[in-house]
């Protein structure tokens, strides 16, 4: 039997009844914004993880043999980091110490943990622009600089520099000045993200070691081998010590977060809810039609249609489902992205990839229901429907 191949039997049969067509448009575009959510979630925390190592000012970094995440610093000898000076091709050495530390909001007296970086005014560890243009401001006693991301419960500390003012607070105990603002971003280990010079990293927390340190950045001269002076200084170090590239820093950062936290888990069992809700959607929706249409169906079957052809309809239908759903389900993703990013302070961005992989996924499971739904279709007799 001979069709019309310009017939859009699928478009006709959703577009038959509008208010059914709409609704199944909503259910699956709500589980695709709840795919998004959960993975700009989860790529938000592992993007904001790596923007404090991807400011480092050099190629290699010393850290601990135990070392896992910056938010939980570990200490070592700062005499390991000086060691690497007498290996060919390392142009230079400077620590960076990392601490978390009580900062207090000053008008409301709560209490909030703030992640306190140290570096050497003259060579600082950070490739921040705010270390070199306003080093002077740094080296004074009791001063930091404060991170503009850092959540609003920290108080109007933004406000008060923009208007040219001084913010100051307790830090540790201690008075402290804010004297200057940088932009690098929350992470998950803290409220607020502070930096200081090395010698106020000291005095804001004296109970560390000061012949002690938490990371080593090494630079190298220009044209030589990071991995080739990575290996002669694993050749002589201590074993409690270890040196990275920067890409292994970071890898081993986004290690700790998916394999030694719950959000990883968490993250991944809201994408298999938003798929699963998105799936059982489109199953109701074609498994009614199919329903609503049997007689029709088995009038075609009994004119001689191949099953093939009339559940390649269903499949259709289910394609063109998941095609409608996921112009809107992007846009109300963006949208709930800068709300995230307002509130937040956490770099939520819709990628490219991350919009084709949801959609990859939104047509596996539209087809995988619509080739679920089309189970009565497949087994479906003329006869005993006539």
């Amino acid at each position: 039997m001979r069709r019309n191949p310009l017939t859009p039997v699928a478009w006709l049969q959703l577009t038959h009844k509008p208010m059914r067509l709409l609704a199944a448009i909503a259910g699956v575009g709500f589980a695709n914004v709840l795919v998004f959510f959960q993975m700009g979630l989860s790529g938000a925390l592992y993007d904001s993880q790596k923007r404090p190592i991807e400011q480092i000012n050099g190629q290699l970094v010393m850290v601990p043999r135990r070392f896992s995440n910056l938010g939980e610093p570990l200490s070592m000898p700062r005499a390991q980091l000086a060691r690497a000076l007498g290996v060919e091709g390392v142009e230079a050495v400077t620590p960076l110490y990392i601490g978390k530390i009580d900062w207090i909001n000053r008008d409301s007296r709560q209490s909030k943990q703030a992640l306190l970086f140290g570096v050497n005014p003259d060579r600082p560890a950070l490739s921040i622009p705010i270390l070199t243009e306003k080093r002077s401001l740094l080296q004074r006693p009791n001063s930091v600089f404060y991170d503009r991301s850092s959540k609003q419960a920290a108080g109007p500390v933004a406000q008060t520099l923009d208007a040219g003012r001084t913010y100051t607070t307790e830090l540790g105990g201690r008075t402290a000045d804010v004297v200057g603002i940088f932009q690098l971003g929350l992470t998950f280990a803290a409220d607020i993200n502070l930096i200081t010079s090395s010698s106020n990293f000291q005095t804001f927390l004296p109970e560390l070691n000061n012949s002690d340190i938490q990371l080593g950045v090494i630079q190298l001269k220009p044209g030589v081998s990071a991995r080739h002076v990575q290996a002669t200084l694993q050749t002589f170090l201590e074993p409690s010590v270890q040196v990275l590239t920067i890409a292994e820093l970071k890898a081993k950062e986004m290690n700790h977060w998916r394999r030694n936290t719950s959000f990883g888990l968490i993250f991944n069992l809201g994408v298999l809810v938003g798929l699963a809700v998105g799936a059982i959607i489109v199953y109701q929706i074609l498994y009614s039609d199919v329903g609503d249409h049997l007689s029709e169906y088995a009038t075609m079957k009994a004119m001689g249609y191949s099953d093939r052809f009339v559940v390649s309809i269903i499949m259709q239908e289910s394609l063109i489902l998941a095609t409608l759903a996921f112009a809107p389900s992007v846009l109300v993703s963006m949208g709930l992205y800068q709300l995230l990013v307002r509130s937040t302070g956490l770099l939520v961005t819709m990628s490219v990839s991350r919009a084709g992989l949801v959609f990859a996924l939104t047509l596996v499971i539209c087809a995988a229901s619509g080739w679920l739904a089309t189970g009565k279709l497949r087994r479906l007799d003329p006869a005993e429907v006539f």
